[in-house]
């Protein structure tokens, strides 16, 4: 599909909205009453350009012009329907004619500004990845289960926790990208929780509502109450997922043995994020997941570690009734007036190396770093090898495939002011978490040579005659840990520029 095939509806919905503007300056159209019905095609064909080539937020706008177009233009349709000619002069159309246009043009711009430069996964010749029905959880949750690349045990797995905003289907291009490299990237869909769901079958489904509310979410749960607990939610169900998957994943991949499972790298975007950082800590993810390389937490704000602020209460007092009416009136307000959330819950202990991306705005000081204060109080706070990291010019949603296929999304949601953007955000995003798997590996790989040389058998000459002790030595000789060969992949070098803050992990360069 050409990148620019979306231009032949657009347009068309424009030359059909023009020409009845046109009415009142060319006189060979005023007789033309089936012209009122350009309108009315021109909204049909925007409405399809939905479900054609999924949501366009840059075709919005000249949704609701058409639509609102269609609506004046009703009486002059109801006219031409009942045989009456419509007396479209200069003088009656041609001011809101002139109006209208420019009114147009505004909206029109946008849609050709903003094209996308690449569409989803099954429209574009790729490799298509596996889908896995997985049997429902014991809440009836359905889960739809999406592997890049082949399983091997030399080969590193990324297990990624998709995103609120756009779920597994706007990460696509990133596990594409990130299989290139040489990993075996998994990652999900689930049902009642994903804004878009794509089932086993490969049918959309797009859940409006949901966006809104995560959105809202998004923005409000560092400052009000009510948004962080629906925050602390959206962790807790992402814990969820985690918990009933992981311990499958082995089966799911087909893999025989829990010794056989290559390493893995944990990849979460927002609450899956966090759900991630927080159980990075317990000891008994740690046991579970012996072959845990370390956890990435993309655009994750830490919504639990935020507690409600106490509500001020003025106690009565029996000086006069002017000033008990006035506590009573103050109590009553701080009542119902939105409680407010502060920074003094429990943070993450990182157990393993975990590397927190967040956007560039999160290097701003002031109102836009206040959203990102639990992930730096993390870094700051000592517990474990922590790293953060920043694409200066990445917006909050630039982490995901939306510089490609929503680039309007990306131009109103930048990163850092004034910060060169990247030629190649996409490459970027896998580049960085494909460098701190490959970082990560290397790590593993250095220790593993290091106790293989130490735990090195010694020749025949030492074990002695007796065969006691060549017992001994042959039961001393299997405990020796085997040496494992990983295909650690290639780093790769990051166009944008990256803000990088390390604790404990000194030797981390992405």
């Amino acid at each position: 599909m050409s990148i620019n095939e979306i231009w032949i509806p657009e347009a068309l919905a424009v030359i059909f909205l023009v020409l009845p503007l046109l009415r009142p300056f060319i006189k060979g159209l005023r007789s033309l009453d089936g012209l009122v019905w350009l309108p009315l095609v021109a909204l049909a064909i925007l409405v399809g350009i939905f479900p054609a080539y999924g949501f366009r937020p840059e075709v919005i706008p000249m949704l609701i012009f058409a639509l609102f177009f269609n609506l004046a233009n009703l009486l002059a349709f109801i006219r031409s329907k009942m045989g009456r000619s419509d007396d479209y002069s200069h003088e009656k159309g041609s001011f809101r004619a002139v109006v209208a246009m420019i009114l147009l043009m505004a909206v029109a711009v946008p849609m050709f500004v903003f094209t996308p430069q690449i569409y989803a996964r099954h429209e574009r010749e790729t490799e298509p990845a596996r889908i896995l029905t997985v049997p429902r959880d014991f809440f009836g949750h359905e889960y739809i289960l999406r592997i890049y690349g082949p399983v091997q045990p030399n080969r590193p797995v990324i297990f990624l926790v998709p995103p609120e905003i756009g779920s597994a289907a706007s990460v696509e291009l990133i596990c594409e990208n990130l299989r290139d490299k040489g990993f075996t990237v998994v990652t999900y869909f689930r049902r009642d929780y994903d804004t878009v769901f794509i089932d086993e079958n490969g049918r959309r489904h797009v859940y409006p509502a949901r966006l809104l509310r995560y959105w809202r979410i998004i923005r409000r749960a560092t400052n009000f109450a009510s948004a962080n607990e629906r925050g602390q939610a959206l962790e807790a169900a992402r814990r969820s997922d985690l918990e009933f998957l992981l311990p499958r994943l082995p089966a799911l991949l087909g893999v025989a043995g829990h010794d056989e499972l290559p390493p893995i790298l944990f990849v979460g975007y927002g609450a899956g994020g966090s759900a991630l950082a927080y159980m990075a800590g317990e000891g008994g993810f740690l046991y579970r997941h012996s072959d845990a390389l370390g956890v990435i937490a993309i655009g994750s704000r830490l919504w639990s570690s935020y507690l409600g602020e106490p509500r001020v209460i003025e106690p009565l007092t029996d000086t006069g009734m002017i000033p008990r009416m006035r506590t009573n009136i103050s109590n009553w307000y701080q009542g119902i007036r939105p409680q407010r959330v502060i920074r003094t819950g429990l943070l993450p202990e990182a157990g393993l190396p975990v590397l927190y991306l967040v956007s560039g705005r999160a290097l701003d000081t002031g109102r836009r770093q206040r959203a990102y204060q639990a992930v730096f109080d993390a870094l700051h706070s000592g517990y474990g090898s922590v790293a953060l990291a920043a694409i200066e010019s990445a917006g909050p949603l630039d982490y995901q495939d939306f510089p490609l296929t929503q680039p309007m999304l990306s131009f109103f949601l930048p990163g850092l002011r004034n910060a060169e953007r990247s030629e190649d955000p996409i490459a970027d995003t896998a580049g960085v978490i494909g460098n701190f798997a490959s970082h990560l590996l290397e790590r593993r790989q250095v220790e593993q040579d290091r106790l293989f040389e130490q735990n090195q058998p010694m020749g025949d000459e030492f074990l002695g005659i007796y065969e006691s002790d060549l017992a001994e030595a042959e039961e001393a000789e299997s405990e020796i840990p085997v040496r494992l060969e990983i295909d650690i992949p290639p780093r790769s070098t990051i166009r944008g520029t990256v803000h990088m803050e390390n604790r404990r992990l000194p030797e981390l360069r992405l």
